[in-house]
């Protein structure tokens, strides 16, 4: 065999394998519309609507306007941070977490990236079979849940190519049928000035809960999701232009269709939204293929993080977390979802500072090859960088979530620089 059949043949391994070990090289980065679609996909999101309505039921629909606005923006900033990180780096969350973690310290990392993805996973295939119960209510929950699990584990394994087509199905779909659910419930409650002013009986919600909920409901999102798709991006420029869109337009646009219609109908969970407006018929295939195309998008990011760590195949991690992520919906995680949203929000955000401090100061915007490079087993000024960020999100006073990657930014960086 000549060399250059050889090539060939290593190429289509590694591409069959999503490139989780190593750069996405030139030849494989993909068109913005392309990698805009596939985000929207994973933004599009059923827990999100879930929050708004939370939000929605909770406080005066305009503090709550805004505090979704808000919080799309935090999440926008965070996103747009990891987009440019991946796009130059070619790196997976996984392989960029050695850098900041060290060999071995990046386990923890990838851990917490694990049983996030595994959880909103469980809590995907649980809405499938809740949206069914809604519609059918003569289907179980529970069976249905594992049936859509399980399909939606063998997309996954498809890859990016995939991800595409559903996510080109769904988006445009769900964004038909969230403007027809939203115009309902304003003309039901009498006009968007009406709307606007609504209160909600017994809502104790405030402002700051409010906008932790919003950032807290796609923060695993923005931060560890965005590298695994924007490394496959053509440019900086292209990452940050399709992260703005998916979290300015699309996370918002999400969170308010679900605020809207639990305002309207004083129920938070869309899916009896939908049916009290006479839309779960219509739109439930939508809404299904809407949950799909983020619950596969979680495997394949879980998967990329734990191929970072492991020998494991890229397909037997995947079947591994579908499986795993269908126990959690049997055994009921669903439940524990505003706990699981609050704990995603102090967590998950300090990462992008950590990120970022490599990125500008310690590895000045350019990323060695992981076999030139000197990684300590566990990089302390990493783990003291999170801590700090954690601790700094607990106190009450300005943003939790700003406090939060500043401080960590900040650790991480003066760590970085001392060591030199």
């Amino acid at each position: 065999m000549s060399n250059e059949k050889i090539g060939e043949a290593v190429r289509a391994v590694e591409a069959a394998d999503e490139f989780s070990n190593q750069r996405v090289p030139l030849s494989e980065k993909r068109s913005f519309l392309s990698l805009l679609t596939v985000s929207l996909g994973y933004v599009f999101v059923v827990t999100s609507m879930q929050v708004g309505g939370s939000i929605g039921v909770a406080m005066n629909f305009r503090e709550g306007f805004w505090a979704i606005m808000l919080s799309s923006v935090i999440l926008a900033v965070l996103a747009c941070i990891m987009g440019v990180i991946g796009a130059k780096s070619g790196l997976t969350l996984g392989l960029l977490s050695k850098y900041s973690f060290g060999q071995a310290g990046t386990y923890v990392p990838v851990a917490i990236v694990a049983i996030t993805t595994i959880g909103w996973f469980s809590i995907d295939a649980y809405l499938i079979g809740q949206s069914t119960n809604a519609l059918v209510t003569w289907a179980p929950i529970i069976p249905v849940a594992i049936l859509g699990g399980i399909g939606m584990t063998l997309t996954a394994l498809k890859g990016m190519k995939w991800m595409t087509y559903l996510s080109n199905l769904a988006v445009p779909l769900i964004v038909i049928f969230g403007i027809i659910s939203m115009v309902i419930a304003i003309r039901d409650s009498g006009g968007m000035a009406a709307m606007m002013n609504l209160t909600q009986e017994g809502g104790n919600m405030s402002f700051a809960a409010a906008v932790s909920l919003g950032v807290g409901s796609y923060a695993v999102g923005a931060v560890m999701f965005t590298p695994d798709i924007m490394r496959f991006a053509k440019s900086a420029k292209a990452a940050v232009i399709t992260m703005i869109i998916a979290m300015v337009i699309g996370n918002s646009f999400v969170v308010l269709f679900g605020a809207v219609g639990a305002v309207a109908t004083g129920n938070p969970d869309i899916a009896y939204v939908l049916a009290a407006q006479n839309l779960l018929a219509p739109s439930f295939a939508v809404l299904v293929l809407n949950i799909w195309s983020t619950a596969q998008g979680c495997v394949y990011s879980g998967s990329m993080s734990l191929s970072s760590v492991s020998s494991i195949k890229r397909s037997h991690l995947v079947l591994g977390f579908g499986a795993i992520g269908i126990i959690f919906a049997i055994i009921g995680f669903y439940n524990y979802f505003g706990t699981y949203i609050n704990f995603l929000a102090s967590t998950v955000p300090p990462l992008a500072g950590i990120f970022l401090a490599d990125y500008l100061f310690v590895y000045r915007q350019g990323y060695p090859e992981m076999a030139e490079a000197r990684l300590p087993k566990v990089n302390i000024g990493g783990f003291l960088a999170w801590a700090g960020g954690f601790l700094l999100s607990l106190l009450p006073v300005g943003m939790p979530v700003v406090n939060a990657v500043a401080a960590a930014f900040v650790i991480k960086a003066v760590a970085g620089m001392a060591k030199k």
